[in-house]
C-alpha cells in the first residue's frame, strides 16, 4: 500500500478540488475593500466581525471534521461532501458580493447571515478535501508529491482568482461596482462547481476507514493534544493565515493610495501567482534531496527577508515592488506542498501512537487555526486602517495612512514569517527520517489489520 504511485491524472483532478475554496480566499483580498467601499460598512466593524465569525466558527469545523471521520459510503468517507455541498458553496460565493436592496442594520445583518453561511458552507467542501490526501496516498513521499502537484494547480487558479478577480469586476461593472462583483463571483462561483464535480469524479480514496466504533470527541482532542507534531502545527497554521492574507487584504488599498496606480493590483497579484507556481517547482526538487522541515524553515526566513525589504519600495520604485512580490510568493510556494503534506504526516503520526485516525478532526482544527489567522489578518487590516484615520473612497490619504499601509505590505508579514519559521524549526519533530519509520510501522499494522 505505502508503495503505490499515483497517476497523474489523478493527482491533476485532485488539484482541480481546489478552485472553489481557492475562489473564496483569493476573492477575499477585495472582501474587505468591497464591504468597505462598495457596500458601505465601517472598516473596524468589519475587521472584527470577520475575526468574531472565524472564532464562532470553530464549533463547525470541529463537527464537519468528525462528520468526514464517521462518514462510510460507496463513494468513501470524503469525497460525499464534495459532491453534495458544492452548489451551497457556489451559491453562498454570489451571496457575499451582492449588495441587497436594504439599507442601515437590514444590510448589515444580511452581510452577517451571508458571511457566516459562506464560511460554513466552504467547511464542509474543505475540510473534506483536505482530509482526502492521506487517504489517496498513504506513502509520505508520494502524500508530497501529489500535494506538489495540487499546489501546482492551486497557485495557477490563485493567479487566475487573485488576478483576474478585479479585473472582471471592472469589465463587468458597466460602470455599476456593485454589478461587476456579483457577475464576477458569479462566473467564479460556476466554474468551481464544475472543478470540484471533475474532482470527485476523478479521484478514490485508497485507505479504508478503521474498523470499530468511533471514539468520542473528548478522545479525539485528548490525542491532538498530546501530539506535539499537532500543537506546533495549528500554531505555525495560523500565523501563516495571518502572513497569507496581509498582502492579498492590503494590496488593493497599497497601489490605490501609495502607488497611485489602482489598475496595477491585478498584474501585482498575478505575478505573484507566478511566484508561487515557480516555488511549488523549486520545493520539489528541493525535497526531493533535503529534509522538508529544514526546506520549509529557510523559505519561511527567506520570505522574511524580501517581505520586510517591500519598505523600500515606492511610486518611483515600482520594479523593485514587482521583484519582491515575485520572489517573496517564490519562497511562499516553495513552503506551501510541505504545509499540505503536514496534516497527513501528523495524522499518521497519532494514528502510529494511538492507534486512533481522526484525519477529519485533525484537519478541522488546522483549518480553522488557518480561519483564526484569516480573522486575524482582517481585525488587523481594519485596526491599522482605523488607528491610522483612513477615509474609505478618498484618493489623496493622510502621510499616517499611507505609512501603516506600507506597514501592512512589509514589516508585518515579515514578522508573521519570521514567527512561522520559529515555531516550526524548534517546535515540530516530524524529520525525513522519523517520517520513514512512522511510515515503515504504519505499513506493517495496515497490511495486518487487512489481512
Amino acid at each position: 500500500m505505502s508503495k503505490l504511485r499515483l497517476p497523474l491524472h489523478e493527482k491533476v483532478a485532485y488539484g482541480l478540488g481546489n478552485f472553489m475554496p481557492t475562489a473564496v480566499t483569493a476573492t477575499g483580498g477585495m472582501a474587505m475593500y468591497f464591504y468597505t467601499d462598495v457596500a458601505g460598512l465601517s472598516a473596524a466593524f468589519i475587521g472584527t466581525l470577520l475575526l468574531l465569525v472565524r472564532v464562532v466558527d470553530a464549533v463547525w469545523d470541529i463537527w464537519v471534521g468528525r462528520r468526514v471521520d464517521a462518514t462510510r459510503s460507496r463513494f468513501g468517507q470524503a469525497r460525499p461532501y464534495l459532491l453534495w455541498f458544492a452548489p451551497v458553496l457556489a451559491l453562498a460565493l454570489v451571496l457575499s458580493f451582492s449588495v441587497p436592496p436594504l439599507e442601515g442594520a437590514a444590510r448589515t445583518v444580511y452581510y452577517v447571515l451571508a458571511y457566516v453561511a459562506l464560511w460554513c458552507a466552504y467547511s464542509l467542501i474543505q475540510i473534506p478535501f483536505q482530509s482526502m490526501m492521506p487517504m489517496i496516498a498513504p506513502d509520505p513521499d508520494e502524500r508530497l508529491r501529489l500535494a506538489g502537484v495540487n499546489s501546482l494547480v492551486q497557485f495557477v487558479f490563485v493567479i487566475g482568482c487573485s488576478a483576474g478577480f478585479p479585473i472582471l469586476k471592472d469589465v463587468l461593472s458597466d460602470g455599476v461596482p456593485a454589478q461587476g462583483f456579483q457577475l464576477a463571483a458569479m462566473l467564479f462561483a460556476g466554474l468551481g462547481l464544475l472543478f470540484t464535480w471533475l474532482c470527485f469524479a476523478f479521484v478514490r480514496e485508497r485507505v479504508p476507514p478503521m474498523s470499530g466504533p468511533r471514539a468520542a470527541l473528548k478522545a479525539d482532542l485528548r490525542s491532538l493534544l498530546a501530539s506535539r507534531a499537532w500543537r506546533t502545527g495549528v500554531l505555525a497554521q495560523c500565523v501563516l493565515g495571518v502572513l497569507i492574507g496581509l498582502p492579498l487584504s492590503s494590496g488593493v488599498y497599497y497601489f490605490a493610495v501609495v502607488m497611485g496606480q489602482p489598475q496595477l493590483i491585478g498584474p501585482f497579484m498575478g505575478l505573484g501567482g507566478i511566484g508561487l507556481v515557480l516555488g511549488v517547482i523549486v520545493s520539489d526538487q528541493l525535497t526531493r534531496r533535503l529534509c522538508k522541515k529544514r526546506v520549509y524553515v529557510g523559505a519561511m526566513l527567506s520570505g522574511a527577508v524580501m517581505l520586510s525589504a517591500m519598505l523600500f519600495g515606492g511610486a518611483d520604485r515600482l520594479p523593485l515592488v514587482f521583484a519582491l512580490a515575485l520572489l517573496s510568493n517564490l519562497c511562499l510556494g516553495i513552503s506551501a506542498p510541505i504545509s499540505y503534506s503536514m496534516s497527513g504526516d501528523i495524522a499518521d503520526d497519532i494514528e502510529r501512537r494511538e492507534g486512533q485516525r481522526v484525519v477529519g478532526t485533525l484537519v478541522a482544527t488546522i483549518n480553522f487555526a488557518s480561519k483564526v489567522g484569516s480573522g486575524l489578518c482582517s481585525a488587523i487590516v481594519g485596526g491599522v486602517l482605523s488607528f491610522t484615520a483612513y477615509q474609505a473612497g478618498v484618493a489623496a490619504q493622510a502621510p499616517m495612512a499611507q505609512q501603516g499601509i506600507v506597514a501592512l505590505m512589509s514589516v508585518i508579514p515579515a514578522l508573521m514569517a519570521l514567527g512561522v519559521a520559529a515555531v516550526m524549526a524548534w517546535g515540530y519533530p516530524l524529520g525525513r527520517a522519523q517520517l520513514q519509520q512512522m511510515n515503515a510501522e504504519l505499513t506493517q499494522r495496515r497490511t495486518a489489520q487487512a489481512a
